[in-house]
């Protein structure tokens, strides 16, 4: 690990889908019931499926339909309305599922004054459906997969918020759950705070972070 000088920080840029939401067991299952569609199965918790990590839905279904020779383009738009359909039906029956640590630790960072952004590989449709209203507001920008032509792990994404808010690259820290979380932020010129979940145990990132956490709300005993 090599700490920053939390003086130099003004703006953090947070990940959405495990990292400020416990979202990722129905991602993966929105994207497993995708795959089911044409009788394809995979293993939600495969080193194959974390080098995913950060990236669109529908990159990932996709790969996984190409490989196995059956991948449609003219079902392009009945595959993400079925992922929109089936991640929002999941996540009904989840009760809370915007943690309440988040959103503690979100205010509170905003009352010390950080700038508050969130760089996402979900739609906007999703995030919405993930991140209540009044949360949304302490964010500015909320940058989506819609709003770029170049996802993560492409530095686009983390790039937009800075230059959003007017920081420098080096002013910004990016908290992430993911490979393709680190890589945009190294390649952007940020600093890189890595959640561990259950998703992301096997990854080797600890060397290359500036502080490895295992909750969000230890984010409040950094900054």
């Amino acid at each position: 690990m090599r700490p920053f000088n939390r003086k130099d920080i003004k703006t953090i840029i947070f990940d959405l889908d495990g990292t400020l939401v416990d979202s990722m067991a129905i991602y993966m299952e929105s994207i497993k019931h995708i795959l089911s569609l044409y009788n394809v199965s995979i293993d939600p918790t495969s080193k194959d499926i974390m080098h995913f990590a950060g990236k669109p839905a529908e990159m990932i279904y996709t790969y996984f339909l190409k490989k196995e020779g059956v991948y449609d383009l003219s079902k392009k738009e009945y595959l993400k309305y079925e992922f929109n359909k089936k991640f929002s039906e999941l996540l009904k029956d989840q009760k809370d599922y915007f943690p309440k640590e988040s959103t503690i630790c979100i205010a509170e960072l905003k009352k010390k004054g950080y700038n508050l952004a969130i760089g996402t590989g979900a739609s906007r449709i999703g995030m919405d459906m993930m991140v209540p209203k009044d949360t949304q507001d302490l964010f500015n920008p909320i940058i989506t997969i819609d709003d770029v032509s170049n996802p993560k792990p492409d530095s686009e994404t983390f790039m937009k918020a800075s230059e959003f808010i007017g920081t420098n690259p080096k002013e910004c820290i990016v908290v992430g759950d993911g490979m393709n979380d680190f890589i945009a932020a190294r390649d952007a010129g940020m600093s890189f705070i890595l959640i561990k979940n259950n998703y992301n145990d096997d990854l080797d990132l600890c060397e290359g972070c500036d502080y490895v956490v295992d909750d969000i709300s230890e984010l409040m005993h950094i900054f």
